[in-house]
């Protein structure tokens, strides 16, 4: 009877598991955005956890499927020895299984939403308790995978990772702009100017920071370098070049908000660069801890994905998930079509269960669908790509770009530094300068074309 019973419990488990993950459990796209990062901003908070902790996560080993994180002696085979091997890298392995959970459930989704179709919606909004278990079953056979798998993942994050760090640039430009007129619309709409004082002491107070900024890392890191000259000249350069256009008749769009918080950004970028060159007669702090740095750089991630949940919802809905307000929903119409008392059988065929929905504007749009939501035919490829990119990105930053942690001599402190690191960021800095000053002019130079 006990075996019995316990056969029956299991079935009713497995049957029930399979009914929940089978459930569409369709979200609005405002609250998947919201879903999404919070996925993403509880795995970073674990990975920060593993990496400071030292924990490598190898069960692998444990069990002798596999070889130990780290490799002591001269017979040291295996690729992921090359990458990493050191007491430090045991945080990074652990880094690398978190990131590489998240890379392949969004690189999954993005395979399943990459067609314009309802199938996709579907995916991107429904299947939240599939996706939790897609999650946990991944997350636990990395415990299991060799890490040469995850130097491979490392190697091919340093490729996707910039990119984020470019749309992040995108995030700050959009951000400037919209943030910038809805100060402006405010205050017009209440004849006051006080929001555009507001926008003036924002504005000095990038300006004033980044000033502060410039002048500190002139003062701090050594000219006889001749990357740390090139890398704070050029973003004061670019900066002043923004601002003198976007106060011009040039951009008549201007705005001297939006051209302080690019100048903020890029001072901050600029200081990760020169803060990451391994030479100590370059870099005063590089035989230092960076985990302050660390924290900052994850809240600007942080603050970047919940504006990118922010927007991505609020234009999928009307603008009015996040502001309050009747969302702006298709007409619905009831059909209750009732056959002739007369007809074969003298049944009534009463349709009382069935929405006829009709997309105002549409013409023949009308489908009939029973107690479920009618999902449009949209592609998230896009969507999960940077999703994607998020997780490659998280994997390189808390590992410092996939360096190892070394040892310094001299000093007997440890540090993570890099060229890779440097040249990357620096890079990233120089591209966001560049597109923002091509937002400024490019309506200047184009005037026939539509940028609205």
């Amino acid at each position: 009877m006990g075996a019995c019973l316990g056969s029956c419990i299991g079935s009713c488990a497995i049957g029930a598991c399979c009914s929940l993950c089978g459930c569409s459990c369709l979200a609005s796209d405002g609250l998947a955005n919201l879903l999404y990062v919070a996925i993403i901003t509880g795995m970073a908070v674990l990975s920060i956890g593993l990496r400071y902790g030292d924990v490598d996560l190898n069960v692998g080993f444990a069990v002798g499927t596999q070889g130990a994180s780290v490799c002591q002696g001269p017979n040291c085979q295996g690729f992921a020895y090359t990458i990493c091997n050191d007491d430090s890298c045991k945080g990074y392995w652990a880094v690398y299984r978190a990131a590489f959970t998240l890379a392949s459930f969004f690189f999954m989704l993005l395979l399943l939403t990459a067609c314009k179709c309802a199938f996709a919606t579907r995916m991107h909004r429904g299947f939240w308790f599939a996706k939790v278990v897609a999650l946990v079953l991944i997350f636990v056979g990395t415990l299991f995978a060799p890490n040469d798998l995850f130097a491979a993942f490392a190697w091919g994050a340093r490729i996707v990772a910039p990119l984020f760090l470019l749309y992040q640039c995108v995030i700050m430009i959009d951000f400037g702009y919209a943030i910038n007129a809805s100060l402006i619309e405010k205050d017009e709409a209440n004849d006051s100017f006080c929001l555009h004082r507001v926008i003036l002491l924002l504005a000095f107070a990038c300006y004033a920071g980044s000033f502060t900024a410039i002048g500190l890392m002139y003062a701090h890191f050594s000219m006889a370098c001749a990357f740390n000259p090139l890398a704070i000249t050029t973003t004061l350069l670019f900066n002043l070049l923004n601002t003198s256009i976007s106060l011009s008749p040039i951009a008549e769009h201007g705005s001297i908000l939006c051209s302080g918080l690019i100048f903020a950004y890029t001072s901050f970028l600029c200081y990760s660069t020169v803060s990451a060159l391994p030479e100590p007669q370059c870099n005063p702090s590089a035989g230092h801890d960076s985990a302050g740095w660390l924290v900052a750089s994850c809240v600007v991630a942080g603050v970047t994905l919940f504006y990118i949940a922010y927007r991505q919802g609020s234009s999928a809905i009307g603008k009015n998930k996040f502001k309050g307000g009747a969302s702006e929903a298709p007409a619905i119409e009831l059909s209750t079509n009732i056959a002739p008392s007369g007809s074969s059988g003298g049944s009534q065929a009463v349709a009382n269960d069935q929405l006829a929905v009709q997309v105002d504007g549409g013409s023949n749009a009308s489908s009939t669908y029973t107690n479920e939501e009618v999902p449009t035919d949209v592609s998230y490829f896009w969507y999960h790509f940077r999703m994607f990119a998020i997780a490659c990105y998280m994997a390189m930053m808390l590992t410092n770009w996939g360096v190892p942690a070394h040892t310094s001599e001299a000093s007997g402190q440890q540090y993570s530094k890099g060229y890779a690191s440097a040249w990357l960021q620096m890079a990233v800095n120089w591209l966001c300068n560049l597109l923002y000053l091509w937002t400024l002019v490019a309506v200047r130079l184009f005037p026939d074309r539509d940028f609205s």
